[in-house]
């Protein structure tokens, strides 16, 4: 099983959870995406005891469905599982609490969405689709309002509204857009593409085939692109 760190090692409630942790209690914990497994892991930060497992697929067998319905996205399904998924489903990338830790926010690569999970209940509060086939990494802004995600099938980043799951902006970025983190202060975001590096090859001549490879600096308001540097 293939762990994904969560980048936030972020303060959460675990709230109404079976270990039983009261609503509005407040501790420290990790949360560990397992991408493979489609979980989320709740661990003590001091005796890495795991509090919890959640659930972030409870819909797994309904997104498959809806995937079979259309014969080009079964073939894109079936790329990211045997190419960029080694054989595996990519159900869990990156996942952050909610400020209050109420909600888990998740992209699920495979299924090229986002959803909100209630910790407590373990249902999904919301789902948002992004363009093209595949979701990738993703940041919390600061203050908790903003998930953004790397659309990496179509070479832009989505900015979802964490109370309503509603799309409020992109930008556009390279090849495989990947990487996305917000300064302190929360006004700007730093993002960065990677290209195809599932090509497996490194030859220099060959190199134009991954693609364009770019660092963006980015207003974290507007969502316009202040700096754009060509990394390839």
């Amino acid at each position: 099983m293939r762990a994904t760190l969560n980048k936030a090692l972020a303060m959460a409630v675990i709230a109404g959870a079976a270990t039983g942790v009261q609503a509005g209690d407040l501790r420290d914990v990790i949360l560990v995406g397992n991408n493979w497994d489609g979980t989320a892991t709740v661990v003590d930060p001091d005796s890495f005891e795991v509090i919890e497992r959640i659930d972030v697929v409870p819909d797994k067998a309904e997104r498959i469905a809806d995937i079979e319905d259309s014969w080009l996205r079964w073939i894109k399904f079936l790329f990211i599982r045997h190419v960029i998924g080694e054989g595996h489903d990519q159900l869990v990338d990156d996942l952050f609490p909610s400020k209050d830790g109420t909600r888990i926010f998740a992209s699920r690569p495979s299924f090229a969405d986002v959803v909100a999970i209630d910790v407590a209940s373990g249902d999904i509060v919301w789902r948002t689709p992004v363009e093209g086939a595949r979701a990738d990494h993703a940041a919390l802004s600061p203050d908790g309002q903003t998930f953004l995600v790397s659309a990496s099938m179509a070479g832009k980043v989505h900015a979802i509204d964490t109370d309503t799951g509603e799309i409020i902006g992109h930008f556009d970025s390279g090849d495989q857009p990947h990487e996305n983190t917000y300064s302190a202060d929360g006004e700007r975001i730093y993002h960065a593409s990677i290209g195809k590096v599932f090509l497996p090859f490194t030859a220099d001549w060959l190199d134009w085939l991954k693609g364009e490879r770019v660092f963006e600096v980015v207003d974290a308001d507007s969502f316009e692109v202040l700096k754009r540097i060509d990394m390839g």
